[in-house]
């Protein structure tokens, strides 16, 4: 993740710009957009089936989940903590409860959580949550009722979704079945990354489906507003898949593995914390492996795109989500692991090989390479973002990158305020005078933030601009998100 002073963090930059706000629905018109509403304005059942729902972090991303049983029994998605996310062991996962606007400020808290049903083609993942590996189930009183529906029986009926969009404040929008196809429902309701994993609620707020995909971005716009959707699977056959057996295709990571396969499923692996695998029938660390991987894409030059690029250099990026020696940093989820003192250096080239690599395809420089993955390599946060300036002020000043509020959030991460004869402090300050800053919205706050924790901009200073930007009519749902999930941290909402 690229910010470590927020809980908020840019998972994904929405990718529409709404010109006004509404209730969730399909077809719209300009004054009738859809949005995500505070648990607080929810019908009652509504409100009390949200308390069993709660953020999920791990490696990869942010989704949400919901508790079927008192005794910490979660629901969520298979892509969230199924085949190729959680082995067969168990793997750690971060959860927050209550993170909503109208109720205090709740700290994330590490559990371990062990993978019980799990089906690939309805989407589902039911694992059962400890307070540790080897420890007591949690207590969750919170939880939800699973009612038996089908497809069918629950074409044209009223239902609502609870979850955390792009993996900020828990929201509910609501909307109608309007389609089936075999096992999945079809609803008008609005949805984004991060709400994966969400409650399917009937009105009185027991589970009737599981969602797990929303609609493509060209199903989206009519000539008139916006049309949504999003897909999910009826409760009749998640409740079928209930007492099924693991699938033969979940990882087991005590298992020995090869080369490849570790590498395309390196994650599973960091989730569980491993520290030793047996590749190839060696054992060893799995940066070892990730560094030779790495080490081979970059002594490459016959990238075809950047999408090639990208591919090949998926075992570079990782690593940076492996590594982290900040002994003051928190490890949670974002890195397990430090590299001998001895392979420091080497790492370093790495990322800045990276960057280069990425230059060199299409001119845009990799800035978190060049910045927050070098600081993760030093042994405090105090050395870390001097090391990250040091490496970021010479990245930018060989490749003079055009100043974007991309650029400027990592400037001003970095206690950088001047760049290209110009205060980075004025350049986000005035940042409506850029024609894109509607699509860089979340960049834009992420600056200020940042600029607000140098000393460059006052609290009084950055709540006025937060407040001004959330209700700028250009924002996108995701800056409004962002800044909204800030805000209650701060305990502003």
């Amino acid at each position: 993740m690229k910010s470590l002073f927020y809980l908020a963090v840019l998972v994904f930059l929405s990718l529409f710009t709404l010109s006004g706000c509404g209730s969730s629905g399909g077809s719209a018109s300009s004054a009738d957009l859809p949005n995500f509403n505070d648990i607080t304005s929810a019908p009652a059942a509504i409100q009390q089936a949200a308390k069993a729902v709660v953020r999920v972090q791990v490696a990869g991303g942010a989704a949400s989940g919901s508790f079927i049983s008192s005794t910490g029994l979660m629901l969520t998605n298979n892509h969230v903590l199924g085949n190729e996310v959680c082995p067969t062991e168990g793997c750690y996962v971060e959860l927050t409860f209550d993170w909503q606007a109208g109720s205090p400020y709740s700290s994330p808290r590490i559990y371990y959580a062990v993978p019980k049903a799990v089906d690939a083609g309805l989407d589902m993942a039911v694992v059962q949550i400890y307070q540790y590996r080897n420890g007591p189930m949690i207590q969750t009183p919170n939880y939800l009722s699973l009612e038996t529906q089908t497809p069918a029986s629950l074409l044209k009926t009223h239902v609502t979704i609870v979850g955390h969009p792009e993996g900020y404040l828990k929201k509910w929008t609501d909307g109608t079945v309007v389609d089936i196809d075999g096992d999945w429902i079809r609803s008008s309701t609005y949805i984004l990354p991060g709400d994966s994993g969400s409650p399917i609620l009937n009105d009185a707020g027991h589970i009737v489906g599981l969602v797990h995909r929303g609609s493509a971005s060209e199903d989206v716009f009519t000539l008139t507003g916006a049309s949504v959707y999003s897909v999910g699977t009826a409760s009749a056959p998640l409740i079928a898949a209930l007492n099924a057996p693991l699938p033969s295709t979940m990882l087991s990571v005590s298992a020995p593995t090869t080369t490849q396969k570790f590498l395309d499923n390196d994650l599973v692996y960091l989730n569980a914390h491993v520290t030793t695998v047996t590749v190839d029938g060696t054992s060893q660390s799995p940066l070892t492996v990730l560094a030779q991987a790495c080490d081979s894409a970059l002594a490459r030059n016959d990238f075809l795109s950047p999408e090639d690029l990208s591919a090949a250099l998926q075992p570079c990026h990782h690593a940076q989500a492996w590594i982290d020696c900040r002994s003051d940093i928190g490890q949670g989820q974002a890195g397990v692991m430090c590299p001998p003192a001895s392979e420091t250096a080497a790492w370093v080239n790495r990322f800045n090989k990276m960057n280069q690599a990425q230059i060199a395809m299409n001119g845009a420089m990799d800035l978190y390479s060049v910045s927050g993955a070098i600081a993760q390599l030093q042994s405090t946060k105090a050395q870390g973002y001097t090391a990250g300036a040091q490496a970021l002020a010479q990245a930018v000043s060989q490749t003079k990158p055009v100043l974007d509020f991309q650029v400027a959030s990592y400037l001003a991460e970095f206690n950088i305020m001047g760049y290209g004869g110009q205060s980075v402090a004025d350049y986000v300050a005035n940042y409506s005078g850029d024609p894109v800053y509607a699509i860089e919205g979340v960049y834009v706050a992420d600056a200020e933030l940042w600029l607000n924790s140098k000393g460059a901009v006052s609290a009084q200073g950055l709540a006025s601009f937060l407040s001004r930007l959330h209700d700028d009519p250009n924002s996108t749902v995701g800056t409004k998100l962002f800044i909204e999930n800030y805000q209650h941290a701060m305990g502003v909402r």
